[in-house]
């Protein structure tokens, strides 16, 4: 028997003027890195697939945050919606842009020795000072 195809998600920024597919979504990790946290105000949640299988519509201003990553935003509305390491094969796709979230669960924390002291991770899910050597 064949494997099944994996699924494809869907999404859109706020104005919907950047739409994209990506197919074969991993599970949703929160990073609480400072430079995530910067960025969106809060923690990140985003899950990732092969840039590959990725595919994006719409003017994406890709923002260069470090030597080796860059976030996405929609240039109209602003609303973030990737982030990749440009020295990975991967992309990762903030969730809350998805039109179904269906068959993803959210995995752990990353960077939670950056994490803000205003806050605790309290939902009982694996916790990583940092990126885990064994990656997510």
């Amino acid at each position: 028997m064949a494997a099944a195809e994996p699924k494809t998600y869907s999404g859109k920024c706020y104005c919907g003027a950047v739409r994209f597919d990506a197919r074969g979504l991993k599970d949703i990790w929160y990073c609480h890195c400072t430079q995530c946290r910067s960025l969106t105000g809060h923690y990140m949640a985003a899950c990732r697939a092969l840039r590959d299988d990725v595919r994006i519509g719409g003017d994406v201003k890709w923002i260069a945050v470090s030597e080796n990553s860059e976030h996405g935003f929609c240039a109209a509305c602003c609303s973030p919606l990737f982030w990749r390491n440009n020295t990975r094969d991967t992309i990762s796709i903030l969730p809350g842009n998805l039109d179904n979230t269906g068959g993803l669960k959210t995995k752990g924390h990353v960077y939670v020795s950056e994490k803000g002291d205003y806050y605790e991770v309290t939902d009982g899910l694996p916790q990583f000072e940092a990126f885990p050597e064994s990656g997510i």
